[in-house]
């Protein structure tokens, strides 16, 4: 009866130790960043060193109020949104069409790279904690998809232009900057 016990108590904390676990990639340990602090640091000052200062304020709304939900989420349905919002700064640079602009091509693929890491991890992360989102998370996530279409279309009107894409690159840096404080709470 003893050894029945100990096995099934075994066999629930395997089957729970991923949920208690939760996302390694946002942990952090004691006086040390997580691996999500690590990289969104150095994706943060790359897209700084990629551009320089915009001397006209853009034309893009900043999502404020959507950040101001997500404070109230839970752990889990903040990682969500961060992994959401990082995809959707990916695919917005995907398109490669920045030829126009004096960016070096390496910080470029670097950027890229750490972005790619970043997402692929949260990716995982997700799919370990198995998240239900909320209605309110979900009406969130979706202003946000439909705030990163507006920046898609900015760059199409704007031609793929330097300054399209210099306003493009000061919004996305306010996004990676909100997304590392939202992070870190």
């Amino acid at each position: 009866m003893c050894s029945i016990s100990f096995w099934m108590c075994l066999v629930m904390t395997i089957c729970t130790w991923n949920k208690t676990i939760g996302c390694t990639w946002m942990k952090t340990l004691p006086r040390s960043p997580s691996m999500f602090q690590v990289f969104s640091n150095n994706t943060i000052m790359m897209l700084k060193k990629m551009g320089h200062e915009v001397s006209r304020e853009p034309q893009i709304t900043f999502p404020d109020n959507q950040y101001r939900q997500v404070n109230n989420f839970k752990a889990d349905e903040q990682i969500a949104f961060i992994s959401q919002t990082l995809n959707a700064i990916k695919k917005l640079f995907s398109s490669g069409k920045y030829e126009s602009t004096a960016w070096d091509q390496k910080g470029v693929d670097k950027f890229m790279n750490d972005l790619y890491r970043q997402t692929s991890e949260l990716d995982q992360c997700l799919k370990a904690l198995k998240t239900r989102l909320s209605k309110s998370v979900k009406r969130v996530n979706k202003k946000m998809s439909l705030h990163f279409k507006f920046l898609k279309h900015y760059l199409k009107r704007e031609e793929y232009s330097a300054s399209g894409w210099e306003d493009i690159r000061t919004v996305v840096l306010a996004h990676l900057q909100r997304l590392d404080t939202t992070s870190s709470k």
